[in-house]
């Protein structure tokens, strides 16, 4: 009787070790989604606070202020992608994820954003948010991340990388627009995570908005390349839809200073005759120190 229940033992003992043997190679070969906590964890991570979006209840519900899209990517020091997270505010527990990492040396990056989707981060050095899902406030926290015999845990505050431009129009926008584009360059919708967030490709971005009558404030972001950039700016009005669009008017607003972490606003008239068409600029403090831009 002892041997049977010794031979069962070892069987469970057995398939166990069988179990976590193949987590483990599941966790580390680089698949881009894993649940949000493994079992047998060693890294654990809690996103805590945002540059000047401070909180101290560590909720979804805080989280969810800033952001709805969290994504925690793990590369080796090859600079490969071994781990990506990717979560959304509808899922339990946004703003914590915990998983498992052999012993070693890594680079995490963790990117709180609202986009309508993902960016592509095969490469540290080149995160790219796209034109189809849209630009957002974002945030970044990136850090070598050393992995050894004992448990690592990490409360992450992430800082903004991006700037933003906000337009206040006082003319009236042409009756019969139904969509504006703003087409805009000089800054960047990829981003260097090795490089502290600055951008790493000079960008060719698009904001598409549809029109509320009601509606003159419009935003748009970017991710600078340092402290000197500024943007070119090309708004349309439109009629129509996507497949259809038929232009009502274009304007081209030129050397808009932006900086991160700083709101510039542009207002003025935009849709009148190009010869009244004019603008004034300032860098808000909204999220930082005030700058002033006169032209």
């Amino acid at each position: 009787m002892k041997s049977k229940y010794f031979c069962f033992f070892s069987a469970m003992v057995c398939a166990m070790m069988l179990l976590v043997a193949s987590c483990e190679k599941m966790v580390l070969s680089g698949k881009d989604k894993g649940a949000a906590t493994d079992e047998d964890a060693n890294v654990i991570l809690c996103v805590s606070s945002f540059e000047q979006v401070p909180f101290t209840a560590k909720t979804r519900a805080a989280v969810g202020d800033v952001c709805t899209r969290l994504n925690f990517i793990v590369y080796n020091q090859a600079g490969e992608r071994i781990r990506q997270e990717a979560q959304t505010v509808e899922d339990d527990g946004f703003g914590q994820a915990s998983f498992y990492l052999a012993q070693g040396h890594y680079f995490l990056v963790v990117l709180a954003h609202s986009s309508g989707g993902n960016p592509t981060s095969t490469n540290a050095r080149k995160i790219a948010f796209t034109n189809s899902t849209g630009y957002t406030d974002t945030f970044m926290y990136a850090d070598s991340l050393i992995v050894s015999d004992q448990e690592v845990e990490r409360t992450l505050n992430l800082k903004r990388i991006v700037a933003k431009v906000r337009f206040v129009f006082d003319d009236a926008i042409p009756g019969k627009t139904e969509r504006i584009r703003f087409y805009y360059t000089g800054g960047s919708g990829t981003l260097d995570a090795a490089n502290d967030g600055w951008g790493s490709v000079n960008s060719k971005q698009t904001q598409f908005y549809d029109v509320s009558r009601t509606e003159k404030n419009f935003e748009i972001y970017t991710i600078p390349h340092g402290n000197s950039d500024s943007l070119n700016v090309t708004v349309n009005t439109y009629q129509g839809a996507d497949d259809d669009l038929h232009i009502l008017s274009e304007r081209e607003i030129q050397r808009i200073p932006v900086l991160r972490n700083h709101i510039t606003t542009c207002y003025g008239s935009l849709f009148s005759p190009v010869y009244q068409m004019r603008f004034t600029i300032t860098v808000d403090d909204e999220w930082n120190d005030s700058i002033d831009f006169n032209f």
